[in-house]
């Protein structure tokens, strides 16, 4: 038996609340912008291209994506600033900082997902942030043709991953995006990191 939505909700955001979200916005579907740059982005720019199953060119592509956001009523984009309990910008070990901040981020939406299907919203599905970092190397990288990922249950692709243009989607959400010009990350709204999560 489904709880009603409204409830769901409320234990969703207190949930991305509890975890150090700053917004937990509901979105239509529709407002989830998909675009083919996206992924030619991953694949000229990103030292990670090929290196996940979580990433290009295993990830669903940008129309795949848009097929799959046709098939669900309601979404909730969720923002995080900065690295999560680390008062210093930036922190002494970055490296270490944003692989704990993919790390929690990650597992809280995989959290929420697993709540909203126990709720009777089965097809629930969330999307990761950042690169994946469940395990050092990936299956991938001993077994260029396997498939077996470690962590299936939980392991997404980021809304990047999958095609979705961020920076479109969270100004059609009503939420700020910045930037840093240097790889300098000296405030937390330098550091904006979102996640999604799909339900019906």
């Amino acid at each position: 038996m489904k709880v009603p939505i409204e409830t769901v909700e409320r234990e969703l955001r207190e949930m991305a609340l509890r975890s150090g979200a700053c917004a937990f916005v509901k979105v239509h579907p529709s407002k989830i912008i998909t675009a083919q740059w996206v992924r030619l982005k991953c694949q000229y720019g990103c030292k990670n291209y090929g290196t996940r199953l979580t990433c290009p060119p295993y990830s669903p592509t940008p129309d795949e994506t848009r097929r799959v956001l046709d098939e669900y009523s309601v979404a909730y984009l969720v923002k995080y600033e900065g690295f999560l309990g680390i008062d210093c910008c930036p922190p002494k070990n970055l490296k270490a900082s944003i692989h704990d901040l993919s790390l929690r981020v990650c597992d809280t939406v995989a959290s929420m997902e697993r709540h909203a299907f126990l709720s009777g919203y089965h097809k629930a599905f969330s999307y990761g942030a950042h690169k994946c970092v469940r395990c050092q190397d990936c299956v991938l990288k001993a077994n260029p043709s396997s498939r077996a990922c470690n962590f299936a249950k939980v392991a997404r692709p980021s809304l990047e991953a999958a095609g979705i243009d961020v920076f479109r989607t969270v100004e059609l959400a009503g939420l700020s995006i910045e930037i840093s010009p240097t790889k300098a990350v000296n405030s937390p709204e330098l550091l904006p990191t979102f996640t999604l999560l799909l339900l019906e």
